[in-house]
């Protein structure tokens, strides 16, 4: 399949499908990086495997280690009979890349069954008081600064059905830590309950869709279902009907859980919630009110995103 955005859909519907994937280029005026990375984070923890065609030695790094992870296969036209200098330079890169490639996933080979061990002796301790899991885990995290964020283009999600209240949506500038922001289902002593939308702020932010892949707030439309939580992690999907874009002035709160730090924008309005722990139990509370020391509540996962899939690889966002 070409390296062209035709081919990476062509080569995209047939992951799960094939075993082996080939995105191919004859020149290098047709060969491009992209669609090898998306296809990478697509094929990762299924059966289907990337194999892409290398012009140059200086394409091979860049493939051989795509989102830290690589391609399966690099195809390689073999050296011809003049011996081409350029093709004896794309092999040896090659020979090298396999080499580091080896050593690395030996590496993480041991690592991985290291932590396996550690996993199911973990698993086998806690075991009896596990419930079963049906629903999204949610942690906390504890709010270590609330500051102004300045104006930013806030967007608000209005949905085709009716929030409860405890129900909102994952929202943050970090993938792995999304905190819970609760629907505007509580009505205000001067602002009306408008109990279809998530206030979920500015356009950077990411969201959690119903499929567990997430979406900056830039890039939902309408007909995009995203997951909805309650404050007992109970979720379900709700299909978006409109998105509201507005400049509107913002808080950025920033929260730690378990020595990872993560943040949030959102705006600067009595009637934008969040969960937290009060007295009584979780409970919804204005950003406005939100103090140094509040426990919020958190989606937290050990993997970042890429193109809003889920990869083994190192993410960092700050």
């Amino acid at each position: 399949m070409a390296a062209d955005p035709a081919g990476q859909s062509a080569a995209m519907a047939a992951v799960g499908s094939a075993s082996w994937i080939h995105l191919d280029a004859t020149t290098e005026a047709e060969w491009t990086m992209i669609p090898a990375e998306n296809l990478v984070s697509v094929c990762d923890g299924t059966p289907s495997q990337v194999a892409v065609t290398a012009l140059s030695a200086q394409q091979v790094p860049g493939l051989a280690f795509a989102l830290q992870l690589g391609v399966g296969a690099l195809v390689l036209a073999p050296p011809d009979e003049e011996d081409d200098v350029r093709r004896v330079m794309l092999w040896q890169a090659g020979s090298i890349a396999r080499a580091q490639r080896t050593e690395i996933d030996e590496t993480r080979a041991l690592a991985r069954s290291s932590a396996l061990a550690d996993e199911i002796a973990d698993e086998l301790a806690v075991a009896e008081d596990a419930p079963a899991l049906t629903t999204t885990a949610l942690s906390v995290g504890v709010v270590t600064a609330v500051a102004s964020g300045g104006v930013g283009d806030r967007v608000a999600l209005d949905f085709t059905s009716l929030l409860r209240v405890g129900e909102g949506a994952l929202v943050g500038s970090s993938a792995k830590l999304l905190s819970l922001v609760h629907g505007e289902t509580l009505h205000g002593a001067l602002v009306p309950a408008r109990p279809f939308r998530v206030n979920a702020g500015p356009v950077h932010s990411y969201v959690l869709l119903a499929d567990e892949t997430t979406k900056y707030l830039d890039e939902i439309r309408p007909g995009d279902q995203v997951l909805i939580t309650d404050a007992q992690g109970s979720q379900r999907s709700l299909t978006v009907g409109r998105c509201k874009v507005e400049p509107r002035p913002l808080l950025l709160i920033s929260f730690e859980s378990d020595g990872a730090s993560g943040q949030v924008f959102l705006q600067q309005a009595e009637t934008v919630r969040v969960m937290v722990e009060g007295e009584a139990g979780l409970e919804p509370r204005s950003v406005t009110d939100l103090r140094v020391g509040d426990r919020l509540l958190l989606r937290r996962t050990a993997m970042g995103t890429h193109v809003g899939r889920a990869i083994r690889a190192r993410v960092e966002e700050r």
